[in-house]
């Protein structure tokens, strides 16, 4: 049983002191993790997330911290915490201006209580709540674990592990493989949007191996439950599904870089060897995509055709595996002919007319004509399907949509925590290694990011006509595949561009690399 801000606001002790919800910001529903009390002005650097801190309303006025009380609110939203509780008696009976419009503005749900209660009472009362549930849902999950393992002992085929699940459980399943192929399904209810379904990973510790979906209309998965019985289903089933050498290494590839930010010199010929060893020549072009299944069972159809689409170009593939409810891989053309813009286009329509089904949340990269900026795009694709993928945890639901990792690219670069290794990924993901090493169109780039973007300005800096300023932007768009149209995209060009130029300037004898 997971303690919700409601269950909270419910119960007969806490009810005594009178609590009314000031700002209904957050979400009421909420899981409270524990109660909490500390008065200071820095009490975000004590919080893990999932707190209901508990102060008095004093506190927030002393000391002269009025002022400061935007910052106070941002710091609690950002440590997490499920909801702020006020003690207003007495002094203090009205919540400070400044902190009711920050915690509107911010999404900080604030309760206040309007008689006195021990803030000891109240610790007590609800983290004994929490602890017994925890201990409930714990039983619950062994019990569980020790009837679906012997269930499992019995079976024999994909079919039999289906069927014990679904009879265990009184719900539908559904089974998909590596390659999104459904392998077995019990009930009609897998796919259904009423009441959502629980799409669980399956992986044998080396490789994904598809994934298990199952409805929810009698039983609540909730995250412990699915963990336990994805880690009891997985050695069951990888007896049965394996998808051989091939899913080795697309798995290898699509994991992308071991630090999740930029390739070594190492992941890179590995990376290259397993391309070559798949089939894929030095001449490809790959566009890497990841995306986000609300279910499986589902979305698929949608996907199905998008694949079917794009692969009756001639020459063009597709490779991807699904690890649970995340589909992740790359089109590519063996042979593009050196049309990346024509290229580019067929695949973000394919990916376009995927992202219109509301189950499928679509991430994709830019085109990449090597390995290094093949397998970084894959890290990239993983940390923002990971930050704007859940919709549990973002005002906006992204289902139905599809983006650019560029909308994150600077996100990531702050997050680095080396500046060479930030530069080298920015780099990876802009330029690339083609564009990198033309010293001509990256002045050209640069001039353009000098002035704004302002034609005139930048042929006046290069000292050049008009037109040979566009030749030279057109060359590189067939380079990369992407247009000045693109205001999001160019702009990171441009910056990466100019990392390139400010990297040489500072060590002129030097070639900028990208591992």
């Amino acid at each position: 049983m997971v303690v919700t801000v409601r269950d909270v606001l419910g119960d007969a002790l806490f009810s005594t002191a009178s609590p009314c919800v000031e700002v209904a910001a957050g979400d009421l529903d909420e899981s409270v993790r524990w109660v909490f009390t500390n008065e200071r002005e820095d009490v975000a650097s004590f919080l893990a997330g999932g707190e209901l801190l508990v102060v008095e309303g004093r506190s927030l006025v002393a000391d002269g911290r009025e002022p400061r009380l935007g910052a106070y609110v941002k710091s609690l939203v950002k440590a997490g915490v499920a909801a702020l509780v006020v003690e207003l008696v007495e002094e203090v009976t009205d919540l400070p201006a400044g902190l009711m419009s920050a915690a509107r503005d911010e999404g900080l749900t604030v309760i206040g209580l309007h008689r006195r209660i021990p803030f000891v009472d109240i610790c007590q009362n609800v983290n004994t709540m929490i602890v017994r549930g925890q201990m409930r849902m714990q039983m619950q999950v062994d019990v569980m674990s020790t009837s679906l393992r012997a269930e499992l002992a019995q079976t024999s085929d994909v079919r039999s592990i289906a069927d014990v699940i679904a009879r265990l459980f009184d719900e539908s399943v559904a089974i998909f493989d590596m390659d999104g192929l459904e392998v077995a399904r019990v009930g009609q209810h897998v796919g259904d949007d009423a009441g959502g379904n629980a799409v669980l990973a399956l992986s044998d510790q080396i490789r994904p191996l598809g994934a298990l979906e199952i409805s929810q209309r009698n039983t609540t998965f909730d995250e412990p439950m699915r963990r336990r019985i994805g880690q009891i289903v997985s050695p069951v089933l990888a007896l049965y599904l394996d998808g051989g050498a091939r899913v080795g290494m697309v798995a290898h590839l699509v994991a992308g870089p071991a630090d999740g930010v930029h390739v070594t010199s190492m992941e890179a010929r590995e990376g290259h060897a397993m391309l070559e060893a798949l089939g894929f020549a030095a001449a490809s072009v790959y566009m890497p995509f990841g995306m986000r299944l609300k279910s499986v069972a589902g979305a698929m159809p949608a996907i199905c055709a998008m694949i079917e689409a794009f692969e009756s170009h001639e020459g063009y593939e597709s490779v991807y595996l699904l690890e649970g409810d995340l589909l992740i891989g790359f089109f590519a053309a063996k042979d593009s002919g050196g049309d990346v813009v024509r290229f580019s286009g067929h695949c973000l329509k394919a990916l376009d007319q995927a992202s219109a089904d509301d189950r499928i949340y679509t991430v994709h990269s830019h085109a990449a004509l090597d390995t290094i900026s093949l397998v970084d795009a894959f890290g990239a694709l993983r940390t923002m399907l990971k930050l704007r993928g859940d919709s549990d945890g973002n005002d906006e639901n992204p289902y139905g949509t599809l983006a650019c990792t560029d909308a994150t690219l600077l996100e990531r670069m702050l997050d680095v925590e080396r500046t060479d290794d930030a530069v080298r990924m920015v780099v990876t993901q802009t330029v690339g290694y083609e564009l990198l090493h033309n010293s001509t169109l990256i002045d050209t780039l640069c001039a353009c990011f000098d002035n704004l973007d302002n034609k005139t300005g930048a042929c006046e800096q290069l000292g050049i006509q008009r037109q040979t300023l566009y030749n030279r932007l057109d060359k590189v768009t067939q380079i990369v595949g992407i247009s000045s149209s693109d205001k999001m995209s160019w702009s990171m060009l441009l910056l990466g561009a100019k990392l390139v130029q400010s990297q040489r300037n500072r060590m002129p004898s030097a070639t900028v690399a990208l591992v």
